[in-house]
């Protein structure tokens, strides 16, 4: 604006001013004539009427008046006596609660559909108090600026209660029918309209800038004690308790911290019982994620309802808004419903001294109204140097990377270079884990198969007597199912017994949790129409069964999953790792704990001729041919899906992330499956636990050596940048970009080059089947 002024004036003094519109030249003439410079002109100008603001405490909304006109001050090049008054901005940075309160006049209803603003008050936008703001803002004397604020004041308080009755019955709505307006005015909500009344009147504002709250709503002591001890909050915690515990003493802050308790209840379940705020609550993995009332997302969510199409907005917001599931529905409708401009994830290393070092934040920008087709971001930044030259370091992300990355979390891919978001918009492009394909293997994940801390009776620590081992994660390595390869993997910890002898058979009780989870009962309850009548699925299938065979459902229907090879996948998983997806193809007859996921090698699927089996085993069908179940572990324990599971994982295998995961889901006659499936299985089936596989493969014959095991999983990795459609410049950066450990296993800088060898060889070549 200083720039456009001084630009205007030289066009006056160099004779030009004619080429001036009437308005601007009516402007310059005002400066000119007046007190003062045209920096302070403008200042002035902008900040009596372009911005406003809205803060909760009160003495925030103290010192930011201050700092406005301190700003102004520092552009006095005369004598104060010689300029003129500094504005008064009471009118335009306010107090109040602005996630509680009305929006707008037009769109809030009573129980009979109308406004509970009448005609009148719609149309002229409370003339009353816009004419008193004006008079206060133009006041030339103390008083006479007093005595305007009082009266804008008091014309305000006048609308207030109908405002506040229609914020009464929002709060009925969430279930608090004998709420007050008293109770309602202690939490000082913030009548958007009305408190800003010539700013909607002329539609809102045309921008909005923000740095909201970090924290979640709940009572804090911080913030309750800080009014009876200054010091409150620089205590250290142990001090902080004796402080607290001393307050408390008297009857009378004991119970105003009561008070503050329930109140911040209150409006916690406010905002999660209410039809208010409905970005809150996203659903993911066909679960309803609990609302944990985070003040940044209701925060964001009430920027979107007050914003128009063409708003722009930028705002400074924790990681988790677009890291975290709770996040998802916010995420949405950003792509939905904004333009996002520009994106900036910052891992805080010593930009804000207050907060530790880890923590993440994004500085996010769009204008509001269309659809989001691409945006522009970086992440992992440590510096806010960035902010000056995004354009010439963020990479386009396009919206299909944004859709397809989480496509059951919409979490926002941490990119840092161009090159990375080429390279995953073509990994995204495959199928997830979970999507059913047809002709195609598909994946059911067992997480918890069997729980050490409560099952633990089943346990034995030694293999005297025992049956079969009982695997953690730190048995398995990527095509390694004991320690014949890599000495450093632990023996099993545990043993079991056989289903003979029940009270100690870790497989037993595996049967008896799978028996009661009802996988079976649902299936055959399904298949044969049980929802179609009134019968429980317990009566159902019991009587369905009765007629076909004699006798009713039985634990011994259940088949476990360890009677088959199946694929297990280490638990702990971290993205600085070696490696950070751990899968190998387990033995028959292991139990798995915890600390080992495994993909169910069953389907369910009872067709009428199976029900007269006794115990049931036809309807239990192959999720995978013995084939397919060494493609998917070799493309598991691939460097390019490693290189997607990195950006997701923190320290475990979350099951969601997991299965929105994209994998190419290779069939027979598909180009690399065959060529995959093999060296897999070479890795994999070795040991006499092996052989009935060796044997259902073709009597192939297992990897032994070291450097044949090392070949064949590099050319696995190379052929898994194929089957992923990666060109050579992005495999290149895969590697060059892998995380590298001290004394790696297998991961060392000649076993990368070895991977991008394979990878130019297998290119010569052309698919393979």
């Amino acid at each position: 604006m200083i720039q456009c002024i001084e630009y205007f004036q030289q066009l006056e003094a160099e004779g030009q001013g004619w080429e001036l519109e009437s308005r601007t030249r009516e402007e310059i003439e005002e400066i000119e004539s007046g007190k003062g410079s045209s920096s302070l002109y403008a200042k002035r100008t902008a900040i009596l009427n372009n911005l406003y603001g809205v803060d909760i405490d009160e003495g925030a909304v103290e010192i930011c008046k201050l700092r406005l006109w301190l700003s102004m001050v520092a552009d006095i090049e005369d004598e104060p006596s010689e300029v003129e008054p500094l504005p008064n901005i009471d009118f335009n940075v306010r107090q109040g609660n602005s996630l509680i309160g009305q929006l707008d006049t037009d769109i809030e209803s009573n129980e009979d559909g109308d406004s509970d603003l009448d005609s009148w008050e719609v149309k002229t936008r409370f003339e009353d108090v816009k004419e008193a703001i004006k008079k206060h803002k133009k006041a030339e004397t103390s008083v006479e600026a007093q005595e305007w604020r009082k009266e804008a004041e008091d014309r305000i308080e006048e609308h207030r209660d109908k405002f506040d009755e229609i914020l009464r019955r929002e709060f009925q709505d969430a279930g608090f029918d004998d709420i007050t307006i008293e109770e309602i005015r202690e939490w000082s909500p913030f009548h958007w309209p009305l408190e800003f009344a010539d700013v909607f009147e002329k539609g809102g504002f045309d921008v909005f800038i923000g740095n909201p709250p970090w924290d979640m709503l709940y009572a804090n002591r911080d913030d309750f004690f800080i009014r009876y001890d200054e010091q409150f909050r620089t205590y250290p915690s142990e001090e902080k308790d004796g402080v607290m515990e001393n307050l408390l003493s008297s009857p009378e802050v004991a119970w105003e911290w009561e008070d503050y308790k329930d109140s911040m209840e209150t409006q916690a379940d406010f905002f999660t019982q209410g039809d208010v705020y409905k970005l809150q609550s996203p659903v993911v993995g066909g679960r309803t994620m609990p609302t944990k009332n985070e003040l940044s997302a209701l925060f964001l969510e009430r920027v979107f309802r007050l914003s128009r199409d063409g708003v722009r907005v930028s705002l400074l917001l924790p990681g988790t808004i677009f890291g975290g599931v709770m996040g998802k529905d916010l995420r949405t409708h950003l792509l939905d419903h904004t333009d996002i401009e520009n994106l900036i994830g910052f891992e805080n290393k010593g930009i804000f001294e207050q907060i530790h070092r880890q923590y993440r934040f994004a500085i996010l920008t769009f204008e509001y109204g269309g659809k989001t087709s691409r945006l522009r971001g970086i992440f992992n930044q440590r510096s806010m140097d960035v902010v000056y030259n995004i354009k010439d370091v963020a990479a386009e992300i396009p919206r299909q990377v944004l859709l397809n990355y989480s496509p059951e979390g919409r979490i926002f891919p941490s990119i840092t270079s161009q090159v990375e978001a080429d390279v995953l918009s073509k990994v995204v492009t495959q199928p997830p884990l979970d999507e059913n394909i047809e002709g195609a293997w598909s994946v059911d994940m067992l997480t918890k198969e069997f729980v050490e801390s409560t099952d633990k009776d089943r346990l034995q620590d030694s293999p005297d007597n025992a049956d079969y081992p009982v695997y953690g994660g730190a048995n398995i390595h990527q095509f390694e199912h004991d320690n014949t390869h890599t000495e450093s993997l632990d023996n099993p910890r545990y043993w079991s017994r056989g289903m003979y002898d029940p009270s100690n058979s870790a497989q037993y009780r595996v049967r008896e949790k799978k028996f009661n989870r009802g996988n079976l009962k649902r299936a055959i309850y399904d298949a044969f129409g049980g929802s179609e009548t009134s019968k429980s699925q317990v009566q159902f299938v019991d009587e369905l069964l009765e007629e076909h065979r004699g006798h009713g459902l039985e634990e011994e229907d259940v088949l476990l999953d360890c009677t088959e090879y199946r694929i297990g996948i280490r638990d702990v998983s971290r993205s600085r790792d070696e490696r950070t997806i751990i899968a190998t193809v387990l033995p028959k007859d292991v139990i798995c704990l915890h600390t080992i996921n495994t993909f169910k090698p069953f389907a369910i699927e009872p067709e009428e001729e199976h029900l007269t089996e006794s115990p049931l085993r036809s309807p239990y069908v192959r999720r995978f041919t013995d084939q397919e179940l060494f493609v998917a572990t070799g493309l598991l324990n691939s460097i390019v899906f490693d290189f997607l599971m990195r950006t997701k994982v923190e320290t475990h295998i979350v099951k969601r992330e997991l299965l929105e995961s994209q994998l190419p889901r290779l069939t027979d006659g598909d180009d690399w499956f065959h060529y995959i499936a093999e060296r897999a299985a070479r890795l994999n089936c070795y040991g006499e636990e092996f052989k009935e596989m060796r044997e259902r493969l073709g009597g192939i014959e297992a990897a032994i050596e070291d450097q044949e095991r090392r070949e064949l999983q590099a050319e696995i990795d190379a052929a898994a940048f194929h089957a992923y459609g990666l060109e050579r410049r992005d495999v290149k950066f895969v590697l060059d970009d892998f995380h590298r450990v001290e004394n790696p296993k297998l991961m060392d800088e000649m076993y990368f080059d070895l991977v991008l060898e394979k990878y130019d060889l297998l290119d010569q070549k052309g698919p393979l089947p």
